[in-house]
């Protein structure tokens, strides 16, 4: 028996000292984990910038090259970046910085959780990139300088481990001694139990009857026999109550939690609505079944002009009449049997005025489904109905005045064009009449010749710009080749650049030139562009060249060495009529119509113009298209038309 006494303290102290060995080696673990968890967490949230720069440039796979790479590295050298490596979704390489260093540090190896390198300089990390809520597309492999961080994780770990040793060795001698005081009085019973002599074990028994092991003693062979037979029966009994108990007290548990958080949620709810009813901006109503208002907010007060207390318990037979168009049954039978209702009617005010207001009403049921009360909406549109009548008008009235300018141009463009066709065609008869004889008679009729011309082109500007911005004018979009027909518009000017004695030239530097627009408008556009470019330039050269321009863009540029533009009023520069020399002493003639139509005439055909000038010294404009086959459909021609 002093076997099984001693086999049971050492068992009992091995068990304890085992708990504090599993204490010590938890609080290890939890505290360790707890602090790489942290060093990942903080570079796991400077990787998740370059991640979302990626998944922001997808392109970036397609191409196999990273994009900005110069502001990538400066951002990864702010961050203390070593290397950056970027696979595609199959593991091959897409682009990287300082590759050389990432293969000596083995980034792949970060796949493995193996994150702090063996030198403890550098901390490895790697993250998959998406693309929108699609699959993976590749992932990122970013080293850390890990220096300090490797230090300090270090000096942690080793603070930690001496924390889980001291608890150790404090468990064990606690356990030790506690073990020396608790068995003393059991080893003097289990000695007094290990005798066989009765008469000496009772001797020994009686010793101990002054404290608690001994009257233990004393009973244990009243027990020991009723113990043996019910003790079956009675751990089966407990571990029945057990489950039971347990059950019970879960279910009352769930039970509690649940009411709480619907008695709060409720409680939330109530507020919330009383302060959104309260200060609604529009007026809202509770009716119970008969009609009769229960409550009403401030905005509905100030709409129909009632105090709270005198809206209450009014019915709202007396607020709404009327019946909704198309339908004979009166506002408040609709309000009264529809479970959802949206309705224009009329609304009595206080002093008997009547106002248009929009009526929302919606049902509140109880559980079961039947009506309790009514909520209305009521919103006051007298003035939008108001406003929306005087827009009606001012439309019919803007449409009108539309079609008598388009009538007077029309008539105008007619009684002008009509001798004008007469006189034109007279000039050279009259001129080969004439001869070189009256030299001042030619001179004359030069200038006449000349000014019937400017004043068919004016009228031809007008009439242009009034059909594009009518959105009158048919665009007829066609495939074709932008540069040879700017060879051929260059063509055309040389004759007259030679009579100025100016040089012009053409280049084309792109590597395609076919486009999708409107080749008239597009050849009016240059036609403009390179007239104005020759008119203002008395000496130098006019250059007209097509480049590439971006991604399946193309850009002409029209450059020239003319008298040029004050930066002042380039602002002004597309206005129509507008010049920068005006007066009737100015030395260059127009109407100021051309620049603005060119301006009309780049929208049509989806392009953009800008322009470059300094006085006395020259312009570019530069106008960009689209390469690309530009598909357009009828809809389409009315927004772009409708848009200009």
């Amino acid at each position: 028996m002093i076997n099984k006494q001693k086999k049971l303290q050492l068992n009992i102290a091995i068990q304890f000292a085992v708990f504090f060995i599993l204490l010590a080696a938890f609080v290890y673990y939890v505290f360790t984990q707890g602090f790489e968890e942290n060093v990942r967490e903080k570079f796991k949230s400077k990787s998740e910038i370059v991640v979302r720069y990626i998944e922001q440039n997808p392109q970036i796979f397609s191409k196999g090259k990273l994009i900005a790479k110069n502001e990538l590295t400066q951002l990864l050298h702010l961050n203390d970046v070593v290397y950056f490596v970027l696979l595609n979704e199959e593991g091959l390489l897409v682009d990287g910085i300082n590759i050389d260093e990432a293969e000596y540090y083995l980034y792949l190896l970060s796949e493995q959780s193996k994150n702090i390198t063996s030198d403890g300089t550098v901390y490895r990390l790697n993250m998959d990139v998406h693309y929108g809520d699609e699959a993976n597309i590749g992932k990122v492999f970013v080293g850390y300088k890990a220096g300090t961080v490797t230090f300090e994780l270090k000096q942690k770990t080793l603070h930690t481990i001496l924390y889980s040793l001291a608890i150790l060795f404090a468990g064990i001698i606690i356990t030790y001694l506690l073990s020396l005081i608790s068995f003393r009085p059991i080893i003097k019973l289990y000695s007094a139990l290990d005798k066989k002599d009765r008469a000496e074990q009772k001797d020994l028994l009686s010793k101990l009857k002054d404290n608690e092991v001994g009257s233990l003693a004393q009973k244990i062979y009243d027990m020991v026999v009723q113990l043996d037979k019910s003790s079956n029966e009675v751990e089966l009994l407990n571990e029945k109550l057990k489950d039971v108990f347990r059950e019970k007290i879960y279910e009352l548990d769930v039970e509690i939690s649940h009411r709480k958080k619907a008695e709060i949620f409720l409680k939330k709810t109530e507020e919330m609505f009383k302060i959104l009813f309260e200060n609604a901006p529009i007026g809202m109503l509770i009716v119970s079944n008969d009609g009769k208002v229960l409550k009403s907010n401030k905005a509905f007060c100030n709409t129909a002009g009632y105090d709270e207390l005198e809206i209450i318990r009014m019915n709202i037979k007396n607020l709404f009449e009327g019946v909704s168009v198309g339908n004979i049954r009166t506002t408040y039978q609709m309000i009264m049997e529809n479970d959802s209702l949206d309705l224009e009617c009329k609304l009595t005010k206080r002093n008997n005025r009547k106002l248009i207001a929009l009526v929302k009403s919606i049902k509140i049921k109880d559980e079961n489904g039947e009506p309790l009360n009514t909520l209305l909406q009521v919103l006051d549109i007298t003035q939008i109905k108001k406003v929306q009548g005087e827009l009606e008008l001012a439309l019919d009235k803007a449409k009108e005045s539309d079609r008598l300018k388009s009538a007077f141009l029309a008539q105008m463009s007619h009684e002008i064009r009509t001798p004008l066709n007469v006189i034109l065609p007279s000039i050279p008869i009259l001129a080969d009449e004439i001869g070189k004889k009256d030299k001042e008679l030619v001179s004359i009729l030069h200038a006449v010749d000349n000014a019937g011309k400017r004043l068919h082109r004016t009228i031809d500007m007008i009439l242009s710009m009034s059909a594009v911005q009518s959105g009158n004018y048919k665009a007829k979009f066609e495939k074709f080749n932008l540069a040879e027909d700017m060879k051929n518009l260059t063509q055309e000017f040389t004759t007259l650049c030679k009579e100025k004695g100016l040089e012009i030239f053409f280049s084309n530097n792109s590597s395609g030139a076919d486009i999708s627009a409107d080749r008239y408008t597009i050849g009016q556009v240059f036609q403009n562009l390179i007239g104005n470019a020759v008119k203002y330039t008395q000496r130098g050269h006019i250059s007209v060249s097509i480049d590439d321009y971006e991604e399946n863009k193309l850009v002409v540029k029209i450059e020239d060495t003319g008298i040029g533009m004050s930066e002042k009023y380039l602002k002004n520069l597309f206005t129509p009529f507008s010049q920068e020399d005006t007066g009737q002493t100015r030395k260059y003639d127009g109407n100021g119509l051309g620049l603005a139509l060119v301006r009309e005439y780049v929208t049509l055909n989806k392009g953009q113009i800008s322009v470059q000038s300094e006085k006395n010294k020259g312009s570019v404009f530069s106008v960009v298209f689209e390469k690309k086959l530009i598909r357009v459909t009828a809809e389409d021609k009315n927004l772009l038309l409708n848009e200009v």
